[in-house]
């Protein structure tokens, strides 16, 4: 955890940074800044920023390899639902997040700070179907 951050790997790994309006950010920028800091130059680092709106996250996601924005990131969403529970002191279980993609929700568990039992729910809908001849 930082000043304004929280750092974490949720498979891969992620920087949480709460806003207060994801839709005004120009998140290439701000993101790539983060992204090829000294600290993650080496390894890189997804970027997230997160406002809280409602019962819920609303989420922008700048993917690492992609090298821009994503509509929706399942390590990135379950990072966000990890730094809601510790920012909060939320430990319902259950974090309700937007995307671009789409709405999601992530359940945990969470005894003392150690999350387990983490489940990503949403919809998965076919995007793409294609046919390789070799």
């Amino acid at each position: 955890k930082g000043a304004d951050y929280y750092f974490l790997d949720t498979g891969s790994p992620h920087y949480v940074q709460y806003v207060e309006d994801v839709d005004v950010l120009d998140i290439i920028e701000e993101a790539h800044a983060i992204r090829y800091n000294d600290r993650f130059k080496k390894q890189g680092t997804n970027v997230n920023y997160v406002h809280l709106e409602d019962k819920k996250a609303v989420v922008r996601t700048y993917e690492r390899g992609v090298e821009g924005e994503t509509f929706s990131c399942g390590t990135g969403v379950t990072a966000v639902a990890i730094t809601h529970a510790l920012l909060t002191g939320d430990n319902s279980g259950v974090c309700n997040l937007q995307t671009r993609g789409g709405d999601l929700s992530v359940t945990y568990e969470n005894k003392d700070g150690i999350f387990s039992n983490i489940w990503l729910i949403g919809p998965a809908t076919k995007v793409y179907e294609g046919t390789i001849n070799v």
